[in-house]
């Protein structure tokens, strides 16, 4: 990412740097962090949990919009509308996401569980039941998870992004799946060759009806 500079100037620099020490980035104020807990491996997904943690960089707040969306075959569709989760403010405040399968059936549904220190904590979800998805034949069937890597640590607000992605196989071949097939599904092979994909996804909201 850095430019190259002439060696004169360049160990100048390190001199200086190493007398004084970098400053760390500080994540941008009215934004939120995003924390993956449990991460995925690249192999076959039996335990799907995901969990993630957030706070707040000084956050004007007070929702969560939570979408699920289904493959089509061509787009990612909307599925089941939007969820909103109050949260009152969130400011500096902490919490958790939480996908949890309802049962320990590969293809059972999500229920997402929100935890945050706010007066209104404790919040639980679940989208309406996908006949295509409980309607998967289940002797051969496969699934892989994606969920962020990485830590964001200044997410802005009213920024949609993907938590989890999860694709399904019915003939026993496994597929991994990058949590970058929400953006760009046209590259997932995951996705395009699917019996069946979903993906969810939040934007923290500042709503002044909540």
């Amino acid at each position: 990412m850095k430019k190259r500079y002439a060696a004169g100037l360049a160990l100048a620099l390190v001199g200086i740097l190493s007398g004084c020490g970098q400053a760390k980035t500080q994540p941008a104020d009215n934004t939120i962090s995003i924390t993956p807990v449990e991460r995925k491996t690249n192999g076959p997904q039996m335990d799907m949990a995901v969990k993630y943690d957030f706070a707040g960089n000084h956050a004007d707040v007070n929702g969560m919009e939570f979408r699920r969306y289904i493959w089509d075959g061509s787009a990612w569709e909307n599925e089941g509308g939007t969820f909103t989760v109050n949260l009152d403010k969130v400011e500096e405040n902490e919490g958790t996401i939480r996908f949890q399968p309802e049962s320990d059936v590969l293809n059972a549904e999500y229920i997402v569980i929100i935890d945050a220190q706010t007066p209104e904590s404790g919040n639980s979800i679940q989208f309406a039941e996908s006949p295509a998805l409980s309607g998967l034949p289940t002797e051969w069937l496969t699934s892989a998870v994606a969920m962020q890597e990485e830590k964001i640590d200044d997410l802005a607000l009213d920024v949609e992004i993907p938590l989890l992605v999860r694709t399904f196989r019915t003939d026993g071949t496994q597929v991994l799946v990058a949590i970058d097939a929400f953006t760009d599904p046209e590259n997932s092979a995951a996705v395009k060759y699917s019996s069946y994909a979903e993906a969810y996804t939040v934007k923290f909201v500042k709503n002044d009806n909540l």
